[in-house]
């Protein structure tokens, strides 16, 4: 059972120390990995909860450093607004720097007006990602050539290439992500919108996808007993890190 918890990187109080003390704590309690959230720029809608966000992969660059065991995952990167080749490159580096601890977080996004401040198409978003998804598969596999309909290059050199190959985690509740992550992802990463009644839908339709839904320490029994294989989970404080640790660790 993979059990996570969700780094305070984002919200008002979202601090260095803040973001220290509660990986420092997961590495003592025994979880498994770290995530941070991901938002750039947003609208009126986001910006109470998501108006402040450190970076999701330069905070667990800096987390690398000081860490050697816990996994350092992404929940996630709205992968329509960065370039795959960048993105591809800056998870291949946290891979290797970091001693092979890398997971790669994806979702499509939600937040329109996002988009529109960074003139990205909201729409057809879906089919960029899946796209995107196979560019960076193919860089840290080492090919030279992709041919796509967004993106395309020829005798082209990629390096360090990440061993082993990262993980990628697929977010979203839609069909096309549900498809997205039996097709392209090694685990389907649900958060908001797919509750334990639509994990277990999942599953029963997919037996043999992995699911590590996002969620709440209130939901992760109903998700455990859905079919999910662990969760990362979003604490409100250090108390209740501490005991969900004694009751699952």
């Amino acid at each position: 059972m993979h059990l996570g918890v969700i780094l305070p990187n984002f919200g008002d109080e979202a601090t260095p120390d803040g973001i220290r003390r509660s990986t420092e704590l997961a590495v003592e309690l025994g979880f498994d990995s770290v995530w941070t959230t991901e938002h750039l720029l947003v609208g009126a809608e986001a910006v109470d909860r998501f108006g402040r966000v450190y970076d999701a992969l330069m905070t667990l660059a800096w987390i690398a450093g000081w860490t050697e065991r816990i996994r350092l995952g992404t929940s996630i990167v709205i992968v329509p607004l960065h370039h795959p080749v960048h993105l591809a490159k800056e998870v291949a580096t946290l891979q290797e720097l970091s001693g092979g601890r890398a997971v790669l977080g994806i979702g499509v996004g939600w937040h329109r007006a996002e988009f529109d401040f960074l003139d990205v198409e909201f729409d057809g978003r879906d089919r960029r990602t899946d796209e995107a998804v196979r560019v960076i598969r193919s860089l840290w596999t080492g090919e030279r050539r992709f041919e796509g309909r967004e993106w395309s290059f020829a005798d082209a050199t990629f390096a360090p290439l990440p061993t082993p190959v990262p993980e990628i985690w697929v977010g979203g509740s839609s069909r096309a992500a549900i498809r997205r992550a039996v097709r392209l992802g090694d685990v389907w990463h649900t958060s908001r919108g797919s509750g334990p009644d639509e994990v277990r839908r999942v599953k029963t339709q997919h037996p043999d996808l992995r699911v590590i839904p996002r969620t709440s320490p209130q939901l992760f029994e109903a998700m455990l007993d859905a079919g999910a294989e662990g969760a990362a989970v979003t604490f409100p404080d250090e108390r209740a890190m501490r005991d969900f640790a004694r009751r699952y660790r």
